[in-house]
């Protein structure tokens, strides 16, 4: 693809891949305009962009110089992230100010289904046909134990309450199998060998799960902006707290009394009822508590890329990979 240039920027070469792609293919056809925006609009300046064709280039750079292939790749990836996010905005009712979210939920859904079949497409440029059969595969199994654990999360919201162990097998497979699944395709793509790229793919599922727990954190402080409780969804700071106030009534009315306005979608939920949230999140030790669980997953990671043979300047990269995640 001819993007080696050092002055070209990671955002720059998968910006222009997925462009090039998108004209060269042709299968868009008259939507090539719109999945452009809709791209866009997912990978707005100043915040995180491309974070799945970055991650790709990161484990790329470690490993292996084979940067037309990982744009390929980084390609196919953004859309198939972007084809999920869109999903995930219009079944939680989250984001409206997005492109997606300001049309038809059935007009959205048609451009959603078409972008997540143009991932595909876009992977099959892999010109290496046992490269590109490792990849898809490792890309189908992602989707599916993502789907799996985007379902378990629909069951759960119907229940008063879930285990810890629950939370953290249903992130597992929702949140962490997309980064899992990156980083094992980034391994792949390096020709890395079967026990670095398994332990590659722990490191990745570690990265995701830290992510999920951030955003859980941070959503629920954002109960007027986020669906998160309204929806009745098992987030991990909630979780907790059904688990360690269940023998204290009080202290689990107080609780359900904090959340109900937004569930019930009765009375606006603003920044007073936010912050009577946030207080009680805080003082039950629920936010603490991710930030130690964050720990634990964030050490984990570390520990496996300590038993990881390969070079100290290796390491050093993959660690500052954790270190951005906390």
């Amino acid at each position: 693809m001819g993007l080696t240039a050092d002055s070209i920027s990671v955002e720059q070469q998968i910006a222009g891949g997925i462009e090039r792609f998108l004209a060269e293919s042709g299968s868009a056809g008259h939507l090539s305009g719109i999945v452009l925006e809709w791209v866009r609009a997912e990978n707005k300046p100043g915040g995180k962009q491309y974070p799945w064709g970055n991650l790709l280039f990161t484990i790329g750079d470690v490993f292996s110089d084979n940067q037309e292939t990982i744009v390929q790749v980084a390609v196919a990836m953004e859309l198939y992230a972007l084809a999920a996010d869109i999903f995930d905005d219009i079944e939680d009712q989250d984001n409206d100010e997005l492109p997606w979210r300001t049309i038809p939920a059935a007009q959205a859904i048609n451009t959603a289904n078409l972008i997540l079949f143009l991932s595909f497409k876009a992977l099959a440029a892999i010109n290496d046909q046992a490269l590109y059969r490792q990849a898809n595969d490792i890309f189908q199994t992602m989707g599916i134990t993502a789907c799996h654990g985007q379902n378990q999360e629909f069951l759960y919201e119907g229940q008063d309450a879930i285990t810890l162990a629950q939370y953290f097998d249903t992130a597992r497979k929702k949140s962490g199998a997309l980064t899992a699944g990156t980083c094992k395709l980034a391994a792949v793509l390096a020709g890395c060998d079967t026990s670095l790229i398994l332990d590659l793919e722990k490191f990745g599922q570690n990265l995701g799960i830290i992510s999920q727990i951030k955003n859980d954190l941070r959503d629920l402080f954002r109960v007027e902006a986020k669906s998160d409780v309204r929806l009745g969804k098992k987030t991990l700071p909630l979780v907790y707290l059904a688990n360690v106030l269940k023998q204290n009534r009080e202290k689990t009315e107080e609780l359900h009394q904090l959340c109900l306005p937004a569930q019930q979608k009765g009375p606006e939920f603003g920044s007073v009822e936010t912050d009577r949230l946030r207080q009680f999140i805080i003082q039950e030790g629920a936010a603490h508590y991710c930030s130690v669980i964050c720990a634990c997953f964030k050490r984990e990671a570390l520990e496996i890329l300590d038993t990881m043979n390969i070079a100290e300047e290796q390491k050093r990269k993959l660690i500052a990979l954790v270190e951005n995640q906390t």
